[in-house]
């Protein structure tokens, strides 16, 4: 079918196509993990029509994605707009998860609840550097553990408002204390206060050229941007652009006076908008 791997991820695959109204190519992608597939393309049907004269597909599996890899698909129509955007949340997985946890902790051995009203990731204040609390028991360390691999998939599922704060805690997996099992158990008590949060991706947007840019050239005179001879050649009706946002708290780290980065996030062409299904 002449699609090829992408470098960047080998289980995206990329092919040139002609647009049906003749104005030029783009790409299709398929988006491939073990025998789930997404295609993007302006008629993904026909793709998946040709997979299936090779492989056999689940009849009612073929149509607009609701799941994927446990991330819930859905459409949005944005405030002030008539047009729907596409947008990926984590609730049927965090609901799961939460479930899990909760079993967990209500164990003889910990006899614990997940906080009731929570409104950052964090408890105000806490540093977990200067925790002194009492290292946990190997059985706990592998609870902790565990509890940090169900975090860090969430963020892959688009929660980005704990991405910091559960790469934050992760350092602590080899030896964690009783501090950091009760501080993972809040980012978790965080997430049941904040269930209906969505990414949704609206690629019509006007509001993302009023971004400044930043020029950087005073601190880096001498950078340059090295583009790859095997870059694939763009195609499309107008120019992507990467954007980046940093937000740092410089020496955040009173051990180590190690800066901490909040959230790094690349964006592509459409800007990404955070909103809660309770509030539309």
């Amino acid at each position: 079918m002449h699609f090829i791997p992408c470098r960047g991820d080998q289980d995206v695959w990329r092919r040139e196509a002609e647009r049906a109204d003749g104005s030029g190519k783009y790409y299709e992608y398929l988006f491939v993990y073990t025998d789930d597939i997404v295609a993007i393309s302006e008629n993904p049907k026909k793709i998946l029509d040709t997979l299936g004269g090779h492989y056999l597909l689940k009849p009612d599996s073929i149509g607009e994605p609701k799941t994927f890899l446990g991330a819930t698909i859905s459409k949005h129509i944005m405030d002030g707009t008539d047009y729907h955007t596409w947008a990926i949340g984590s609730k049927a997985y965090l609901v799961e998860a939460l479930r899990v946890v909760k079993q967990r902790i209500s164990q003889k051995k910990y006899n614990l609840q997940l906080k009731r009203k929570v409104s950052a990731p964090l408890p105000s204040g806490y540093k977990p550097e200067l925790d002194g609390m009492k290292e946990v028991d190997d059985e706990t360390a592998i609870v902790y553990m565990q509890f940090i691999g169900i975090l860090r998939w969430l963020v892959e599922l688009g929660r980005i408002d704990v991405a910091a704060k559960v790469s934050m805690m992760s350092a602590y997996n080899a030896m964690p204390r009783m501090g950091h099992f009760h501080a993972v158990l809040h980012v978790f008590a965080y997430l049941e206060n904040n269930l209906d949060w969505e990414l949704a991706m609206d690629c019509q947007s006007k509001n993302w050229n009023e971004i400044p840019e930043q020029n950087w050239r005073e601190f880096y005179p001498f950078a340059k941007d090295e583009i790859p001879p095997d870059m694939p050649k763009p195609l499309g009706k107008k120019p992507v652009e990467l954007t980046m946002f940093v937000d740092a708290s410089h020496a955040a780290n009173v051990v180590t006076r190690q800066s901490r980065t909040d959230v790094l996030i690349f964006v592509m062409s459409a800007p990404i908008v955070w909103y809660s299904k309770k509030l539309n």
